[in-house]
């Protein structure tokens, strides 16, 4: 059983091996064909139903009209009416047919068809699908009406084809659209058929309850060759099983053999043009697939990724809050503080002065206690207390910039207040620690309006550039000494400017080690990472280049030299596309 919507390349063996040994143990071409027709009826399945996927199957083959049966005979005088018929008019004649109907199993019961005289170009084009199998084969039509022997070996041995209606309600080939098409819910047809070596052609036609794509029908097309081999023998032959029978002359049969060489070579030509096709499909499917894989896959990782931002970032907004609110209550106050211990100090000298000479007991007080120290330390304590709580409100404030959460939309934004508070956020890593020095930022700030953007993913791109700069610097460092990198600080370098006026470009260029062009190449691929295990996921790069070029529409490139160090150049456009088609508008 065959599903012609899950059609095989082993299907296709299996079928055509099978077509070709119905020819034998037969003695006439209605036999071979009524093996072949009913071979193909039982054996299409719908896989939904487990019904015969053929309402209607029928052969045909073109046959002289001096050798038909009488009974065929009177069959196409019938169609052609008065006038003398010259006997080797060409008749487009039944050999086989299987359907639902009962009429439709027996070529005698099938009025109308058993013989279909081909008088002329006209009567073939009164049969449009025999007339655009026809077509197909590349045969002109009077080729078939009347066969040129010259001819016959060159186009016997090169003409085979499939005929595909994909649709066949509505389609002008098939006219008896309320009478057959509709009632008995035909889909599709398919047609395939080929020329004999006596010059006569054979059609076959499947009338589908299912509709079948181009590559099933691709695969359909060795099929032709194969009914061909099944035939061949009998053509010259005996046709039909009431006919008389004939015998073959020695070089008829010559060239019977010569046309089964032929056929086979074809066939053989054929069924690997189809393998070639079908290993491209497949292979094509491979790589679709691993393709789909792999996109899959960093799409997963991005959405887990996303969630962790997301989660961070809720995070850092709730620790943000509740330290924010504590600090601003304590340097709100601080002023106030400070006014309240200048006055006490003044009051306090104001005291002296009036009362120089204070008891003993409290002039020892005074002397242990240190009271002009205290007065000058408490205003530095002061000062330091203003000094690191201005410092904690500018990280808090950084936090909140860089998540940016409350910004669920696209807004114009500060590029240069993200790059700052990337910044803040990174300046534990900035500073001198141990005997590395201080990584020295040089910011070359430019000119540039706001962008529109997301701005907690832009910040997002900037964390993993500068991040991955700080690391390139730090393993420049090592077997390095302190006066080695001193000659050679250990820099960062932030350029910012207009590109023209709808483009801004932001560069960060480090003097690390710089990276080699075979990893370069690699750098923007998901899961990819030079970093030892445990310290980078491989993410950061892919997610910044998604970020850039995906989300905000612009591009992302890095340059770099081994030993002189690393440039990631980030292009974005000032306003996104819907902005500029409003703007337009």
């Amino acid at each position: 059983m065959y599903n012609l919507n899950q059609f095989t390349l082993r299907n296709m063996s299996e079928c055509g091996l099978a077509l070709r040994q119905l020819g034998q143990n037969v003695t006439t071409m209605e036999e071979a064909g009524k093996r072949i027709i009913n071979y193909l009826y039982e054996s299409l399945v719908d896989d939904k139903t487990q019904n015969q996927s053929c309402a209607l199957i029928r052969l045909f083959k073109t046959h002289s009209y001096g050798d038909l049966t009488p009974k065929l005979q009177a069959s196409a005088r019938e169609l052609l009416g008065d006038g003398e018929i010259l006997p080797d008019l060409k008749c487009l004649t039944l050999l086989a047919t299987a359907g639902e109907q009962p009429e439709w199993n027996s070529r005698y019961e099938s009025r109308g068809h058993q013989a279909i005289p081909l008088a002329n170009e006209n009567a073939i084009a009164s049969i449009p699908m025999v007339s655009q199998l026809i077509h197909q084969l590349g045969l002109d039509p009077g080729t078939v009406i009347k066969p040129d022997p010259s001819l016959m070996v060159d186009l016997e041995q090169q003409m085979y084809n499939v005929f595909h209606i994909p649709d066949a309600l509505g389609s002008p080939y098939i006219p008896a659209q309320h009478e057959f098409v509709i009632p008995f819910n035909i889909k599709s047809v398919v047609g395939f058929g080929g020329i004999l070596p006596s010059g006569n052609i054979f059609v076959m036609m499947m009338f589908l309850k299912v509709a079948i794509s181009r590559a099933t029908v691709d695969l359909l097309r060795p099929l032709a060759l194969s009914v061909k081999t099944a035939l061949l023998p009998f053509d010259d032959g005996k046709i039909f099983v009431d006919s008389l029978p004939v015998t073959s002359v020695g070089d008829r049969k010559i060239e019977q053999l010569n046309s089964q060489i032929a056929t086979l070579t074809q066939l053989l030509d054929v069924s690997e043009q189809v393998t070639f096709v079908q290993s491209d499909r497949l292979e094509q499917a491979i790589t679709d697939l691993q393709q789909a894989l792999t996109q899959l896959q960093t799409t997963q990782t991005q959405i887990v990724q996303s969630e962790k931002m997301s989660a961070l970032g809720q995070m850092v907004a709730g620790i943000a809050h509740e330290i924010n609110n504590p600090v601003n209550f304590i340097h709100g106050n601080l002023s106030h503080l400070d006014s309240y211990i200048q006055d006490l100090v003044s009051l306090f000298q104001d005291y002296q002065t009036e009362y120089p000479d204070p008891p003993a007991t409290l002039q020892a007080k005074l002397q242990a206690a240190d009271l002009p120290f205290l007065i000058q330390d408490l205003t530095s304590i002061l000062q330091s207390m203003q000094v690191g709580t201005e410092r904690i409100r500018q990280i808090v404030l950084s936090l909140r910039n860089f998540s940016r959460l409350d910004e669920a939309e696209i807004k114009e934004v500060d590029i240069h207040e993200g790059l700052d508070s990337t910044l803040v956020l990174l300046s534990h890593r900035l500073k001198a620690q141990g005997k590395h020095p201080e990584i020295q930022v040089i910011k070359d700030y430019g000119i540039v309006p706001l962008v529109e953007c997301h701005a907690g993913q832009l910040n997002q791109v900037f964390m993993n550039i500068l991040a991955n700069a700080i690391d390139a610097l730090e393993e420049s460092n090592i077997g390095r000494c302190l006066s080695e990198i001193q000659q050679n600080p250990n820099q960062i370098t932030i350029r910012t400017f207009m590109i023209d006026a709808n483009w801004v470009q932001i560069a960060i260029a480090d003097n690390g080690v710089g990276i080699a062009e075979c990893i370069r190449t690699k750098l923007f691929d998901p899961f990819f990472t030079t970093k030892p295990v445990g310290k980078g996921t491989g993410l950061g790069l892919s997610i910044s280049y998604q970020i850039i070029t995906e989300k905000l529409g612009g591009k992302i490139v890095c340059h770099s030299t081994i030993r002189q160090g690393t440039e990631f150049i980030i292009q974005i456009p000032v306003q996104t596309e819907e902005s500029e088609v409003r703007s337009r508008m």
